[in-house]
């Protein structure tokens, strides 16, 4: 097991709540779900049990007490946001379950703030000047579009109104091959600097399947729930594996 696991756990749990819920918030399907607190109830779930990993990133979990005391700290930045993030979220969860739905300005603003967390994510590794794989600005598309296009395929399989609507499909089925490509882009840039990329790659092969699937979906050839659960089993798997990679390859 790689010595970073603590933070591949954080990045990729944390980063497919955070993901679905930015994809929600923008690209919200034209009618409202039955149940419309579903959503932020499991962003908020994975949020919580990525930052849960968090600290065992640190040997001892209480010297996350005192990171937090430090601003500058790229640990202390990614829990301040996600603290932010998880607020909206809560209040998003509540008004929901009570009022039946949620300001769109709120969701708005927390899907700034899950971006935010996502560039944080990112950048917490491009500083990391003693790591050339690392260090490159392949990291950010890697991190950002793998969050998002494992997001949206998320809320399409837990939302099927999402999964209808056309324009949700065509930007999920864009994200997935971006998340496709910002794969192999690091993948190239591992090799440049002799870091190994195999499983960055086979993340990519896997991404593009998961897009795949939603062309099946797109054009009848997969019922919406089937197609939407097996695409979104595409990309976690995928993205996973290119987080792994990408942690495995410098960290022993």
């Amino acid at each position: 097991m790689i010595s970073e696991f603590p933070l591949f756990c954080f990045t990729t749990l944390a980063g497919l709540g955070i993901g679905a819920y930015a994809v929600n918030a923008v690209l919200p399907s034209e009618k409202e779900p039955r149940r419309t607190w579903l959503l932020p109830l499991v962003c908020l779930a994975l949020l919580a049990v990525g930052l849960l990993c968090l600290p065992l990133h640190l040997g001892r979990p209480e010297r996350m007490l005192i990171a937090l005391t430090q601003p500058g700290a790229m640990i202390a930045q990614e829990a301040y946001w996600a603290a932010a993030f998880g607020v909206v979220a809560l209040i998003d969860l509540i008004l929901s379950k009570t009022k039946g739905t949620a300001p769109r300005a709120l969701r708005i603003v927390g899907a700034i703030a899950a971006l935010g967390l996502m560039c944080v994510m990112a950048n917490a590794y491009y500083v990391s000047l003693g790591i050339a794989a690392w260090a490159s600005w392949q990291t950010f598309p890697v991190y950002v579009l793998g969050d998002l296009a494992m997001g949206a395929a998320l809320v399409m399989a837990l939302r099927a109104d999402a999964a209808e609507n056309a324009g949700f499909m065509w930007a999920a089925l864009v994200l997935a091959v971006a998340a496709a490509a910002s794969f192999a882009l690091e993948a190239a840039h591992f090799a440049s600097v002799g870091a190994d990329a195999t499983l960055l790659i086979v993340g990519a092969v896997v991404a593009v399947a998961g897009g795949a699937v939603l062309l099946t979906v797109k054009y009848g050839k997969l019922s919406a729930k089937t197609g939407s659960w097996m695409a979104f089993a595409c990309l976690f798997v995928g993205v996973a594996l290119a987080r792994y990679g990408f942690y495995a390859a410098c960290v022993l």
